[in-house]
């Protein structure tokens, strides 16, 4: 292409070379060439459905308009939490799909493939901070699922375009749109999920969907779109009778949300030193109140300020992040874990004793050492780290009235295990007057 540019008129030829340039900034070439061609693929599949649509769609003024409606309704869902999101740096769970579900059952197929491109373009212009790529490849897994579901909901006798007649014929209906609309969901994650797999081979798909919390907010926001395909399929005019609740819906899980992430350390996704501290005292408290078992310990990873000065800050942080990860994979639900400063993080331990503490701080120790952490460094081959951690354990004793004394007693533990060497455990109290402390 540069080899063209040379017979090109020199403003032409400039222009085509910072053309160039530009494309080859693009993120996606910093991805592995598996992934970089599965978010191709299913962006040209998405493409082709598109114009395979437009090509045989009958177009109708009347749909046209409920269409330009419906996307109305979406840009103002956006824009009603824009400004919080500006503020805040947060990333809101996006209701556009209840939107799109109302398009697919209300409207033919053409205008669910469709749907996702106007609020693409909308939102990369409108909405800060996001990644084009993973917005392209997003909107195209939307329309694919929305798309799908409208095909086949138009293909069931006696559905679409038909009138609602009874309160009985309306449930059955509104059955089989949420049935669709949970179609959706399901083809949208599953090709969301390929991609992750392909970035990161040890993801499950339980971890993608959520907690509880999660699939509820799923379940109300499939509510949300079967309601609203309900209403516009009466009279497309009520649509704005549905907007104003759904954008309070949309405002409340903002608002949850700005609460769950002050309670977050934003580098490691664990909690941070003062939501720990908040509910380690309940639990301490309660231990005390109980005669119960309760431990705590300190991670520190081994010789982590060199490496920053090694490797750099941004190296240092992922690593820090694979380093959380991994410590709360070996933990049980109960317990609490949270990141207090920089390389140093605190596990509470409620109903465990000094046998079962030991056991579980020696086990998490031995999975970080044995466990290589590969970070990409964009179209280099990246590295490869083999971390170590010490950690020191105090168990509550009798003598032990605040939380302070606890922790205290932890940081001794640390610092006896991290002066004896690397990649040591040491519990206390019964840890450094005897061997069998020192691990």
């Amino acid at each position: 292409m540069l080899m063209a540019a040379r017979h090109l008129p020199s403003h032409l030829s400039g222009g085509l070379r910072r053309a160039v340039s530009w494309a080859r900034s693009w993120q996606i070439w910093s991805l592995t060439d598996p992934l970089r061609g599965y978010l191709l693929l299913v962006t040209s599949l998405a493409v082709l459905a598109v114009a395979l649509a437009v090509a045989h769609a009958p177009w109708h003024v009347a749909q046209f308009l409920v269409f330009l409606g419906l996307l109305a309704c979406g840009v103002v869902a956006i824009e009603s939490t824009r400004t919080i999101r500006e503020i805040h740096g947060a990333i809101v769970r996006d209701l556009l799909p209840v939107f799109y579900l109302a398009i697919a059952i209300i409207l033919p197929p053409v205008y669910a493939f469709l749907a996702p491109l106007p609020l693409l373009i909308y939102k990369l212009r409108r909405v800060p901070g996001l990644v084009a790529y993973r917005r392209v490849f997003s909107n195209a897994t939307i329309s694919l699922a929305y798309g799908s579901v409208s095909v086949i909901f138009h293909a069931l006798p006696g559905l679409a375009g038909h009138p609602l007649v009874s309160g009985l014929h309306a449930l059955a209906w509104s059955g089989v749109v949420a049935g669709c609309g949970a179609l959706a969901w399901a083809i949208n994650d599953g090709l969301v999920f390929i991609a992750i797999k392909l970035a990161d081979p040890g993801s499950r798909f339980r971890e993608m969907i959520g907690n509880r919390e999660a699939l509820t907010s799923d379940l109300i926001e499939l509510s949300l779109g079967t309601s609203l395909a309900l209403i516009v399929a009466i009279d497309p005019v009520l649509m704005a009778l549905a907007l104003p609740s759904i954008v309070l819906y949309r405002r409340y899980l903002m608002n949850a949300q700005l609460v769950a992430l002050a309670r977050i350390d934003a580098d490691t996704g664990l909690l941070n030193a003062n939501t720990f501290q908040r509910e380690a005292e309940v639990e301490f408290y309660r231990a005390v109140r109980s005669d119960a078992p309760l431990a705590l310990a300190k991670v520190n990873i081994d010789d982590f300020k060199s490496m920053r000065e090694t490797v750099g800050g941004v190296v240092c942080d992922q690593l820090r992040r694979d380093i959380a990860g991994m410590l709360r994979e070996q933990l049980r639900d109960r317990d609490l874990i949270g990141c207090v400063k920089g390389e140093e993080f605190a596990i509470l331990l409620p109903q465990t004793g000094w046998v079962e503490a030991k056991r579980i701080s020696e086990r998490m120790r031995d999975h970080i050492a044995a466990e290589p952490i590969a970070i990409e460094s964009g179209t280099q081959e990246g590295f490869v780290f083999r971390l170590t951690v010490s950690i020191g354990v105090a168990v509550l004793n009798d003598s032990e009235r605040a939380l302070s004394e606890l922790i205290g007693a932890a940081d001794t533990a640390l610092g006896r295990a991290r002066s004896t060497g690397w990649s040591k455990v040491c519990v206390l109290p019964d840890g450094w007057a005897g061997p069998q402390g020192l691990s």
